[in-house]
């Protein structure tokens, strides 16, 4: 969160989520993500997506 705070803007970790670069998304750690907004020198996090890999991968014995 740091790094992000510090450069909302890294063409190699975050993407734009509309026709402007202001509302992105990022990948902040395994199974997190969040969709933040930049306005002027302020960032604001609207949504934290947590992921629970667990619920949807399959294992080896259950895939028979």
């Amino acid at each position: 969160m740091p790094i992000l705070a510090r450069d909302p803007f890294r063409k190699t970790s975050t993407a734009p989520l509309g026709p402007d670069d202001n509302l992105r998304k990022a990948y902040v750690a395994p199974g997190v993500m969040l969709e933040y907004v930049v306005a002027g020198a302020m960032m604001g996090v609207v949504v934290v997506w947590i992921f629970d890999e667990s619920q949807y991968l399959i294992d080896e014995p259950d895939a028979q």
